[in-house]
């Protein structure tokens, strides 16, 4: 099977992919920026019971600025972040960590897990989509959203594309509603109608749905991890 993965080479999906005999071909469609923010007034975590990362841009920041979490209540988004940021907050005290596969999920463990009277600040980028601030909301939960990177399309990811034979993929891995966004036009005609899309959650497979009309088959991956693009993979 020939695969196209819409994301920077990660060793990780290139060994287990390759390991069972999928050719995998890696190519990054967005570029993300870290922001230098100041932490007064309401920017400052300190004034929150607890903070919300919803990917490893937002652990980076974290860990860049050096933010004191002791005593904080950490709600995370994915598996891979979660490792990220409990790793930082190992050196803090009386830190409560919680993470999920999903930010629907998450949602619903901030609101089984922690007092409603919780002040939550979420670190987001300004592709952010409103799952987590909705859901809060509607529950009465306070949260202070503060976009601290910037998700745009790589200048160069077209012109990559078009150097590609698109045709010869049986399934291309979106990771994300701003992949789709930036490279689901592009790819529509060029696709081979046996091509399944997969898609790294629900959010991401909505976008593929309503870029492409439902004309191909569209794959949900269980977990955001390898092996649940693997599963997904070796399932077709």
């Amino acid at each position: 099977m020939k695969c196209l993965l819409l994301h920077d080479p990660d060793p990780r999906y290139d060994n287990v992919l390759s390991d069972n005999n999928i050719q995998i071909t890696n190519l990054p469609v967005l570029q993300t920026t870290v922001l230098n923010l100041d932490h007064s007034s309401d920017n400052s975590p300190a004034k929150h019971d607890g903070i919300i990362i919803s990917s490893k841009h937002g652990a980076k920041f974290l860990i860049k600025n050096k933010i004191d979490i002791s005593g904080k209540s950490l709600a995370i988004v994915g598996p891979a972040t979660a490792k990220i940021v409990r790793k930082y907050a190992d050196q803090f005290d009386d830190v409560t960590l919680v993470w999920e596969d999903n930010a629907s999920l998450l949602s619903q463990t901030i609101l089984s897990s922690f007092p409603r009277s919780h002040s939550w600040i979420f670190y987001c980028g300004n592709k952010a989509l409103d799952v987590l601030p909705r859901t809060l909301s509607e529950h009465g939960v306070r949260l202070k959203q503060l976009v601290v990177y910037t998700v745009e399309k790589r200048p160069e990811s077209e012109k990559d594309l078009s150097l590609l034979d698109i045709g010869v993929f049986e399934a291309v891995v979106f990771f994300s509603p701003s992949g789709v966004d930036y490279t689901g036009e592009f790819l529509r005609d060029k696709l081979s109608d046996r091509c399944v899309l997969v898609a790294f959650g629900k959010s991401t497979a909505a976008a593929l749905s309503q870029c492409f009309s439902n004309v191909f088959v569209i794959r949900i991956c269980e977990h955001p991890t390898p092996s649940g693009v693997l599963d997904v993979l070796m399932s077709l």
